[in-house]
């Protein structure tokens, strides 16, 4: 077990660095905080780069070297105002388009731009058994520190590809049924209808906007929430998690 003493010390900047997204698309590398974020690395057998944890933090089910630090450097080096007591700088793990091509229940976000919501809806993913996300367009940061603070350690449990184009989205898309999340009148299924597929993609739009004309044109069905006392529209998170619960649990 080693010690850094200094927020001078060259790790500590090269840490503080990776608060910044163009740090971590040079290096590839991207910040984990608390123990429960940790444990999870762990388990799914994602690369570690280096661990810092205050003395007295409990670290006796983590078989990785730590390194202690003190307070002063784990808020130099931490996200939050409130920084936990252990924080790892670790591997992005990025998936391939052809490893979801095995896959039968997919969702898709298209230019989804607040990291909260898109954490919210991996860990929703997580809980109603996604297998796998799509993360298409202009969508915010897969690797930001909100992100991965909102899924609440379960950010790899879902593998996310990025899609920035719909030809690739065409050709992962051959043998799926495309299903919009659309107010349309017209093409629509139930949830039960759904279910009996064999395989489908559920395409979420932004709150902002909705589903774009481009993948509302290639949905072949659509489903929707019926909301009551003229409601509009739903948090893109909530929204997420209902149709998912309402998929996969009932």
């Amino acid at each position: 077990m080693s010690a850094i003493n200094t927020i001078s010390n060259n790790k500590i900047k090269e840490i503080t660095k990776l608060h910044l997204k163009k740090y971590r698309d040079e290096t590839g590398l991207f910040i984990v905080e608390g123990l429960k974020a940790v444990e999870e690395l762990i388990n799914e057998k994602i690369e570690i780069i280096n661990i810092y944890a205050l003395k007295d933090t409990d670290i006796s089910k983590i078989n990785f070297p730590v390194t202690i630090i003190d307070e002063n450097i784990i808020k130099k080096i931490s996200t939050t105002n409130s920084p936990c007591e252990i924080l790892t700088v670790a591997k992005q793990k990025k998936y391939s388009v052809e490893e979801l091509k095995n896959k039968n229940k997919l969702i898709l976000l298209d230019s989804i731009s607040d990291p909260g919501n898109l954490g919210t809806i991996i860990r929703s993913s997580s809980a109603f058994g996604v297998e796998g996300l799509i993360l298409f367009g202009n969508s915010t940061e897969l690797y930001s520190p909100k992100v991965i603070r909102s899924t609440a350690g379960n950010f790899f449990k879902v593998p996310v590809v990025e899609i920035k184009d719909l030809n690739t989205l065409k050709q992962l898309s051959k043998g799926y049924t495309l299903i919009g999340t659309t107010l349309s009148k017209e093409n629509n299924i139930t949830f039960e209808e759904c279910k009996k597929l064999n395989k489908y993609i559920i395409m979420f739009g932004s709150e902002a906007k909705g589903l774009s004309k481009g993948l509302s044109i290639l949905a072949d069905k659509n489903i929707k929430l019926n909301m009551k006392n003229n409601v509009e529209s739903l948090n893109l998170a909530v929204c997420a998690s209902i149709i998912l619960y309402e998929l996969f649990n009932k």
